[in-house]
């Protein structure tokens, strides 16, 4: 359901900028709004709270937001809060986030390894990865040691997984279908 929604109003938020033909800046004002949420944590739970009246969190909003967004991005907050739905923010923002990727012909990936990539082994495996699906891949690389060894990709809803660990598992299956 939280998806749907977030889905919903990124939509709305995209029409307008696209509208305006603004998407570049609202999407950076949606981005420092997120980081600004991850990075004071009792911000978002004065936002989330019911006991806080939505008055009282627009006048929050405006002082704090009031000369560093746009007014439209400051409206949509408003909407949010009228709504009931600052939980949904941060899904929001990474919906709002994906369509303007889209809109891009980019889409982010990330490469998920046992020890940190070289930045030029990354920057290989972008441009493997963009030629393979015909878009502007941005790929970050995550660290997982469980991984083992070898690379899970995960490209929107696409997963490539070279990990040993997957390919063990393979190795495994297959040895127990064998007959003796």
């Amino acid at each position: 359901m939280a998806e749907l929604v977030a889905k919903r109003y990124a939509g709305a938020l995209f029409e307008v900028a696209q509208e305006d033909n603004n998407l570049q800046p609202v999407r950076e004002e949606m981005d420092f709004i997120g980081e600004c949420l991850k990075e004071n944590k009792d911000f978002e739970k004065l936002l989330n709270t019911p006991l806080i009246k939505s008055s009282e969190k627009k006048e929050v909003l405006t002082n704090i937001f009031k000369d560093k967004v746009s007014v439209e991005v400051l409206n949509f907050l408003y909407i949010l809060v009228d709504k009931r739905r600052t939980r949904d923010l941060q899904e929001i923002i990474k919906e709002f986030s994906k369509m303007a990727d889209a809109s891009k012909n980019m889409v982010e990936a990330v490469a998920i390894t046992a020890f940190p990539l070289e930045q030029e082994t990354l920057l290989k495996l972008q441009v493997q990865l963009s030629m393979a699906s015909g878009k502007n891949v941005k790929l970050n690389n995550k660290v997982e040691e469980e991984v083992i060894g070898g690379v899970l990709i995960k490209m929107g809803d696409k997963v490539i997984d070279g990990t040993l660990k997957n390919r063990l598992g393979q190795m495994k299956q297959q040895l127990s279908q064998v007959i003796l």
